[in-house]
């Protein structure tokens, strides 16, 4: 799935793009329990597959506030900082959609926030299974380095 750079743009700045928000709880985390997840999948391909843009985004139960997101986008930077991806892409060009997993926490690193590419938006159309495993797989890596970088979960 390709997307012009201007069209994806517009569509971030109008905010015409769905976010499933998740909140883990400390529970979850200590049970390395992802399956709130699995409806928030299902709602990312039913966007995507209708080419529109989604995210995920997951609160975390930190001290310190965190979140991951996974973005469907046409670079490797947050819906946030659209203006910086006007800047690296040229308007009238069409560029692939890729899901990119965005962690976010002041704890995290000196930037407080690290993206890692996980799949194209075509591949993930073409066999969702073993790319949600892959990003369940992401997902519990980065909660353990943002566990030992956080004091412990906040007690529900």
């Amino acid at each position: 799935m390709e997307m012009q750079s201007q069209e994806f743009i517009a569509a971030i700045r109008a905010e015409e793009y769905t976010t499933t928000a998740i909140k883990l709880t400390a529970n979850d985390i200590k049970k390395a329990d992802l399956k709130k997840l699995a409806a928030a999948y299902t709602e990312l391909q039913t966007q995507l597959t209708a080419k529109k843009i989604a995210q995920i985004k997951i609160e975390l139960p930190f001290e310190t506030p965190a979140t991951i997101e996974l973005q469907a986008g046409i670079i490797n930077l947050p819906y946030e900082l659209v203006d910086k991806i006007a800047l690296l892409t040229t308007a009238e060009e069409q560029y692939p959609l890729n899901l990119y997993l965005i962690t976010t926490a002041e704890n995290l690193n000196a930037s407080g926030m690290r993206i890692d590419k996980m799949s194209s938006v075509a591949a993930f159309l073409q066999a969702p299974a073993p790319t949600i495993e892959q990003i369940d797989a992401a997902i519990s890596e980065k909660i353990t380095e943002l566990q030992a970088a956080a004091d412990t979960p906040a007690e529900k």
